[in-house]
């Protein structure tokens, strides 16, 4: 759930919109060493349009840092996508170019907005929900053998 939140909130972004269904998949290689935590999880989302995404997180190695999109047109990718700084893009027709922030700085200052003007987070309890629901139906997907989840 820790880092696979990330790959599940830029497939949602970049998509436009809500899954419908998942499949998931878990793999242990030291069951010893991940006993308690999950090592390696990977799934795919189908959203209205057709949109497909595959994606996957891990624990056993370093690396999967990345968002990749291909379009009717061309493609994008972050790479690295999920971290705090130094984020890097670029896209079938060139580098992108954005300012580099730190997004836990940006995060915490919300916060402190919040709370000292009274105002509504940038980021709405209903989308941590959506995410979290999201998240459920990947366990029960792999608790069931892999069989797809529908999504409300």
């Amino acid at each position: 759930m820790d880092v696979g939140i990330y790959a599940l909130q830029g497939t949602r972004y970049v998509a436009g919109e809500e899954p419908i269904e998942l499949t998931a998949f878990e793999t242990k290689s030291d069951p010893v060493k991940f006993k308690e935590v999950d090592e390696s999880i990977f799934w795919t989302l189908r959203f209205p349009s057709g949109v497909l995404a595959n994606c996957g997180t891990t624990y056993n190695s370093n690396g999967l840092n990345r968002l990749h999109a291909n379009f009717e047109n061309g493609w994008a990718q972050l790479d690295p996508a999920y971290s705090y700084g130094g984020l890097q893009g670029k896209t079938s027709k060139g580098l992108m170019d954005f300012p580099q922030v730190d997004h836990f700085a940006t995060e915490m200052d919300d916060f402190a907005q919040c709370i000292m003007q009274g105002k509504k987070s940038k980021v709405s309890g209903e989308e941590g929900v959506r995410d979290a629901k999201i998240l459920a139906a990947i366990y029960e997907s792999i608790r069931n053998g892999s069989k797809t989840v529908k999504l409300a």
